[in-house]
Formats: structure tokens, sequence, C-alpha cells
């Protein structure tokens, strides 16, 4: 992926696969996707740029679509989101035709923004429906061995904002050794446990999925803010470990459940990454209760061999 942070009323030089903004942001075009987080820094948008200019947009499957011939960028908004679980099932059955007719088979990493993530009790919370929903629609032999790098975060509006990157190209599914792959959770998490990897290696990137501070399967610091930014720093740090290679960060994006944790967790991922270090902080809700912050990223890995295809890499 080639990414950049951009002002909101910025213009872009070189052709778009996706634009993403948080907040409230008017929409300019066919390649914006307006994710209703608020943001706690700025700038506020993402440009994926494309890897050249000969772009295709289409729809189908209920998904708008943006080709550049060697990655698909997919996104969708489903308004009508309160059954949450026939929602993501819906979705995700749409997104696998999508992905079988388009010739895009490999998903590298997918978004899932929706509202009221944590209510419900026990097995009715709206994030365990949802897992529900997406594992039936995906299920199939052997298909932990192919997932995604994801995120899924609260919002402040109704609706299930579903995007992404696929590719004709398979990435790498890496593991945490800090923590239980998601999809080997406990019963005691859900029905179906939650259907993504802890990461996707592509080629010379890293796509990060959503990180928090959970080790084993079990919450660290519930309610903890400034203790939990450095447990989700040790698994961000033992991730890249488990990838091999050195790795810098071309995109992170820090979620933060209370705006007032927001300067010290910000400020604890600076710390580490350093001052200039490419950080969008917003306000969600991550998946748990007591779970205050969530991390994730883009990496590249550090090398002279600057051969290997990227997502938005341009010729």
């Amino acid at each position: 992926m080639n990414v950049a942070l951009s002002p909101l009323d910025a213009t872009p030089s070189a052709p778009l696969l996706a634009r993403v903004c948080f907040g409230d942001a008017p929409g300019r075009g066919v390649a914006d996707v307006l994710v209703p987080l608020p943001p706690l820094s700025e700038p506020r948008c993402e440009w994926w740029f494309a890897q050249n200019d000969e772009l295709r947009r289409f729809e189908r499957h209920g998904y708008a679509c943006a080709d550049d011939g060697t990655h698909l960028f997919f996104r969708r908004l489903d308004t009508a989101a309160s059954d949450i679980e026939a929602a993501a099932e819906h979705a995700y059955r749409d997104l696998l035709a999508l992905l079988e007719d388009s010739g895009y088979r490999e998903l590298l990493r997918i978004w899932n923004y929706f509202d009221e993530l944590t209510v419900g009790e026990g097995d009715d919370e709206r994030y365990r429906r949802f897992c529900l929903g997406r594992h039936r629609a995906i299920v199939a032999p052997d298909f932990e061995r192919r997932l995604p790098a994801a995120t899924v975060i609260g919002t402040t509006r109704a609706g299930l904002h579903l995007f992404g990157f696929a590719s004709k190209q398979a990435g790498e599914q890496i593991e945490n050794p800090r923590q239980t792959s998601a999809f080997r959770y406990p019963r005691e998490f859900g029905p179906r446990s939650p259907s993504f990897s802890r990461a996707t290696r592509y080629g010379s990137q890293l796509l990060v999925s959503g990180t928090a501070a959970i080790v084993g399967h079990e919450t660290r610091h519930a309610y903890d803010a400034v203790a939990q930014a450095q447990e989700m720093l040790a698994n961000v740090d033992a991730l890249l470990t488990q990838a091999g290679g050195a790795w810098t960060p071309s995109l992170l994006k820090l979620y933060v459940f209370d705006p007032a944790d927001a300067p010290a967790a910000r400020a604890a991922v600076l710390a580490r990454f350093g001052a200039e270090a490419p950080l969008l902080v917003l306000n969600g809700e991550v998946c748990r209760r007591g779970l205050m912050v969530e991390i994730e990223g883009l990496f590249e890995q550090r090398s002279e061999q600057r051969n290997v295809q990227r997502i938005g890499q341009r010729a």
C-alpha cells in the first residue's frame, strides 16, 4: 500500500484508490469513504494511492469498487444494520461473491465500523453477533489459514461501514506469540470466535490488525488506558518480531475510547515510533468492555530491496 495522511481540504496529486476521512466531512467524489469516528488529531484523512492512472470504478454485489489492475478497493455502507448479525452475514456473502467475480480472490485488509459495539449482554452483545454473522458467511474448509488482517471499532452513528483491499496474490498470515489467535478464543467470548489474522505480510509490507492490551485471550489492565497503551505496544513489538526483519510505520491509527486518555496514549505511541510517525488518533469504542485503547498499522520493511509489489505502488 502507498498511503499518506492529508488535511481535509487537500487535493491529491495522483489517482486514488480511496480517500478515507473521519468525523463530519463532506464527500467530494466516488473515491471517498466517510467514517463517523471523531478525530482527536489532525490530519484526519488517508489517501490510498492507485498503482497507475488506469482506474476502473464500478458497483457490484452491493459494493462500490476501484480496480487499478493489481488491487481492488471495495466499500459498502449498510444504514439499516440494526440486526448486525444478519447485516454482517449478508455483507460478507456479497463480498465473497465480489471477490470471485472480479478475480481478486485474496483478502488482504478489511475494516468494520458500526454503532453500539458492546451493547447487549452475553451472546446478545452486538460485537458477538457480528462475529457470528461473519463466521456464518465465510466458514469453509481450512478458511482460518487465509483470514485477512482486520479491525472492528464502534462508531457514533448507526450503520455498518465495511471496506478494504483485495489482491490477486495472497499475503502471508502472521500470528502473535503473545496472544491467542483470535479465531481460537474460548467459548466465553462468544458462540463464534472473531475471524481475522493478527497481521498480513504482503511483499515488503505488514498490515497489522487492530491490537489491544490482550495477552493470551485475557484483557490486561482493565479501564487503565496508560497501562494498556504499553501492553498494546508490547503486542505490536512481538508481532513485528514474529514477522521478521526491521519495520517502520507508514500509517498508524490509534483508537481511544475516552478522549481524556488521548494525550497520554498518543505520547506512548510517539515515544515508541518517533515524533514524526504518521499517526491518526480517533475516538472509537474497542470491542471489549474494559479495553480503552487499540492500535493498527501499515509497516514497511526497511531493506535496500524494493522490487516487491505493494498495494498502491505507482509504476
